[in-house]
Order: structure tokens, then C-alpha cells, then sequence
């Protein structure tokens, strides 16, 4: 009698990982934008007046605006077929609503500052802005959701599979913007002590969410408790979250006590920058390797062209620029009108 053995052998291709650091800088930058949106929504509509903030809130929303389309134009390497979304409308998919709230967005926001603006410059008041503002709030509202339901419903990739996901996005982005905020204010006064107990508040609401999120009984919870146990990768990113989160917390609490100098006040945006980044990353691009089909671990080496370092640096470059040039360009005017 004969025995035979049969033996197949599989052979598993690493995957290439789909999304690049451009989806990284887009998630940064729209959770930035929006986040300052809505803060500067509730400057508008209080009583209060206080215009020299609300300016400043909408010189981040913009210019954030404006870089993570760009970034994200150049993540999905076909460009000319955005216009899919619109004549193809697929509404029960999270892309396609995407494709609304961005535009709506940037066009409420973009109209919103230029009459804040004229209204500066010529002292002359337009009831239009509330509205633009409230627009500006609920497209802000929409992306938030979106930008975090793309990705915390993909079942294959079970760390991304939770509500969990898009609040962490909300509160590293909402901390990052009161960073910025505190680097630019006034070091004396209530608002930085003000601005610094809302950081302090979101860090630690922060905290809780990643705690909950990671030791939860969930498909997520237990995947990333697994490739924290495997993967070192993974284990040195979650330091350098803890190490950045302290960093930031140590530096609200001293806004609290005393004025912080201006460096110290850049180390902590710089610091909440950082976080949020290295969340994104984390989350976006290094969930990547861990493989959906296969046994092994899919490396990803990070290159120096437009698809790695290049991509990373100069949107964080762009972002400077138009903030310069904004500025730059409102100074210029104002002081064209001063002159006749």
C-alpha cells in the first residue's frame, strides 16, 4: 500500500502599505483646522467680542485648510478622477462625503475670514459672518466624523475597528490647536492659564480614551495588546506617545502657575505637535505592516523622496509659508488703507 505526502507550500509576499505619509500630514492638518473652526465658531456667536483671538484661531483653521487637501490630493496618486466622487455619488460609503465636507469646508472658512477681515479693515460690521461661521462649524463637524469613520470601520484591520479611533483623533488634534494657541498669545493675563487648563483637560480625557481603547475586551483592544507584544515597533512609539503626553502636561501645569517664556512656549507646541503627529503615524502608517493575509510582519522603511521625508517636510514647509504670506499680505493692505 502506498502513502503519499502532499505538501504545499505557501509563499507570502510582504504588502506594500496603500496609504503614505501624505495621508499622515492630511489627518494632522484637517484635525487641526477643524478643531479651530469650532473654537472660533464660539468666539463668534458669544457676546463677548474678543477679534484679535478669533483672528488668529482663523489664520490656523486656514492655513491648516488649505495644506490637507493639497496632502491629500497627492495620497490618492490619481487625482483626476476626484471627480468619481460627484458624478458616481456612492452615499454609503464614508469617501464620498469626504469629498463634500472638504470643499464645503474650505469655501466656509475661506469666505469667513476674508469679511472678518474686511470688516477690520473697514470697521463696518456683516450679519453674514455668523452664518458663515456656523457653516464653517457643522463642515467642520461632518469632517471630524468622516476623516474618523474612513478608517475605524475597516473590519480587516482590527486596531483601527473601534469608536475609540476618531475621539483620539479629536482630542490629539483639539490639544495640538490650544498648543498653538498658547505659543502665540499673550505669556501674561488669564487666556493663556485659560487656554492651558483646556489643553490640560483634553490631554488627560486623551489619556483616558487610549487607556480604555487599549485594554478594553474589544477585537481592537486585543489586537493592539497582541502587536504591542510583538512588534518593538510598536512598543517604542507607545514611549514616545507617553514621553510627549508628559512633556506637554508638565508644561500646561507651569502656564498655570507662572507666564512661560517664549522658547518654553514653543517646546510645548512643538511637544503637543509631536503627539498628535506620532499618533497619526503610528496609527496610520505603521498598523500598515502588521499584515491582514499573511504570517509575517510587512517592514516599512520610510524614503527620502516625495513618498517619505520629502513629503513630511515640505507640507510642514508649505504650512509656514502660507502662513507668512497670509500675514504678510493682511499687514501690507492694512497698511496701504492707513496710508491712503
Amino acid at each position: 500500500m502506498n502513502h503519499s505526502l502532499i505538501i504545499d507550500e505557501v509563499l507570502a509576499h510582504p504588502q506594500d502599505v496603500s496609504w503614505l505619509p501624505w495621508a499622515v500630514q492630511y489627518f494632522f492638518f484637517i484635525g487641526i483646522a477643524a478643531c479651530a473652526a469650532l473654537f472660533a465658531c464660539v468666539l463668534h456667536w458669544r457676546k463677548q467680542e474678543t477679534p484679535e483671538l478669533e483672528n488668529m484661531t482663523l489664520l490656523i483653521a486656514l492655513t491648516c485648510a488649505i495644506t490637507a487637501p493639497l496632502a491629500l490630493t497627492a495620497d490618492l496618486h490619481q487625482t483626476a478622477r476626484v471627480w468619481h466622487f460627484y458624478a458616481f455619488p456612492t452615499p454609503w460609503s464614508w469617501m464620498p462625503w469626504g469629498a463634500l465636507f472638504l470643499p464645503l469646508f474650505t469655501g466656509f472658512l475661506g469666505l469667513w475670514f476674508l469679511a472678518q477681515h474686511v470688516k477690520r479693515l473697514t470697521l463696518k460690521s456683516y450679519s453674514v459672518t455668523k452664518w458663515l461661521a456656523l457653516g464653517s462649524a457643522l463642515s467642520a463637524i461632518g469632517l471630524l466624523i468622516y476623516t474618523g469613520r474612513e478608517v475605524s470601520v475597516v473590519q480587516a484591520r482590527p486596531v483601527w475597528f473601534s469608536y475609540a479611533f476618531p475621539v483620539a483623533m479629536f482630542l490629539s488634534a483639539l490639544q495640538t490647536f490650544l498648543a498653538l494657541l498658547i505659543s502665540v498669545s499673550k505669556s501674561e493675563g488669564t487666556l493663556a492659564r485659560k487656554l492651558a487648563r483646556g489643553q490640560i483637560v483634553t490631554l488627560v480625557a486623551l489619556a483616558l480614551v487610549v487607556v480604555a481603547w487599549a485594554s478594553g475586551n474589544t477585537l481592537s483592544g486585543s489586537a493592539i495588546r497582541q502587536w504591542l507584544d510583538v512588534a518593538s515597533s510598536a512598543q517604542h512609539d507607545a514611549i514616545g506617545w507617553v514621553v510627549l503626553w508628559l512633556i506637554s502636561l508638565v508644561l500646561c501645569t507651569l502656564v498655570l502657575r507662572n507666564p512661560l517664556s517664549l522658547p518654553l512656549r514653543i517646546v510645548l507646541a512643538l511637544s503637543a505637535m509631536a503627539l498628535c503627529w506620532l499618533m497619526r503615524w503610528t496609527l496610520l502608517i505603521q498598523v500598515q505592516t502588521v499584515p491582514k493575509f499573511n504570517a509575517q510582519f510587512n517592514p516599512y522603511t520610510l524614503p527620502s523622496g516625495t513618498d517619505g521625508w520629502l513629503a513630511i517636510v515640505g507640507t510642514f514647509g508649505l504650512w509656514i509659508a502660507l502662513i507668512i504670506i497670509v500675514r504678510e499680505a493682511l499687514n501690507a493692505i492694512a497698511r496701504r488703507m492707513q496710508h491712503g
